[in-house]
């Protein structure tokens, strides 16, 4: 993915699942001092380039899911239905696999082959 597929403004928030192998990448994505990723998933050690942050004054920070109360969770929950109604947040999709290929979706997600998005299995 390039910034030329999102306006060339750039992203307000990446919520990452594998940050040691997009978290370099999601950094060059990143809106000019609002850009911020969260990291919610991760496998092994990351190698960034600090100046991808401070060119753009933007962030990172690590979120504990695991760790969340029911409240939390509901919170949450209202905050994503909210900006999803009101067009504040809109999530990237991805690949859409026909069902008959879930077997594939699962194992490139496992391999991060071309896994920018959401993937998404149509029924």
């Amino acid at each position: 993915m390039n910034n030329s597929s999102i306006n060339n403004e750039g992203i307000d928030l990446i919520l990452e699942m594998l940050a040691n192998v997009n978290l370099n990448a999601d950094l060059q994505l990143l809106k000019s001092c609002v850009g911020r990723v969260v990291v919610i998933g991760n496998r092994g050690t990351v190698d960034i380039n600090p100046r991808l942050l401070m060119a753009k004054e933007t962030s990172i920070c690590g979120v504990t899911l695991f760790s969340s109360s029911e409240d939390e969770f509901e919170m949450i929950n209202a905050y994503l239905q909210q900006g999803l109604k009101y067009g504040y947040l809109t999530p990237l999709l991805g690949r859409i696999y026909p069902l008959e290929d879930a077997a594939q979706a699962q194992t490139d997600v496992i391999s991060n082959n071309g896994t920018y998005g959401r993937l998404t299995l149509r029924i």
